[in-house]
């Protein structure tokens, strides 16, 4: 995955009060020997922005070697094959297996002239695949998609992988915010 689209990769290392100095040398010696093209140990965790300058100064530093970006897949590809593209690529699948509800619903977008939108990935954070206990870069496996919902005013397509949840939207005013008390003891604003 690191050299995959042609730039500068920087690993940031983050310091936590009970890392020793001799683990956080052999974490970036692996990533150094992996081919990381800078690495930074980050103590922003306990010193906020200052913890954060050997990391700024790596990215920056990175920025300015010369590069030779290329995108994952073409723009016009369609959407299907964009998604394999990121599961086989990316995380290292084998493939991916669309449930009927999910062809439907390309079919329905490739229909509505939205089926080579980019697409985004909504998967569990614990794991490059859809099972949270497939720790690592796991091999022998199928991203399962069951579903695929339209953000037309955003321009993708999101893929909702395994049994992965998504949070609703929120008011920029919380509900709380209206809701009173009388003097009479009387709570106003709870619907």
């Amino acid at each position: 995955i690191l050299r995959r689209f042609g730039l500068p990769v920087v690993v940031a290392v983050n310091r936590f009060p009970e890392d020793t100095d001799d683990e956080l040398d052999t974490i970036q010696q692996i990533a150094r020997d992996a081919g990381a093209t800078a690495v930074a140990v980050s103590s922003a965790f306990a010193e906020g922005g200052n913890g954060a300058l050997s990391l700024a100064a790596a990215v920056a530093k990175a920025s300015e070697q010369p590069n030779h970006f290329t995108l994952l897949y073409p723009d016009d590809l369609p959407a299907e094959d964009k998604l394999a593209t990121i599961a086989m690529q990316v995380y290292g699948a084998d493939g991916i297996d669309l449930a009927p509800e999910a062809k439907r619903q390309f079919q329905l977008y490739r229909r509505l002239g939205f089926g080579e939108l980019p697409v985004c990935i909504a998967k569990t954070q614990y794991s490059l695949s859809h099972d949270p206990n497939l720790l690592g870069r796991p091999r022998d496996f199928r991203l399962p998609i069951r579903e695929v919902r339209l953000a037309a005013g955003a321009g993708f397509l999101y893929a909702l992988a395994g049994d992965i949840r998504t949070m609703p939207g929120l008011p920029s005013e919380p509900a709380a915010y209206r809701i009173r008390v009388e003097p009479s003891g009387q709570v106003q604003h709870l619907t």
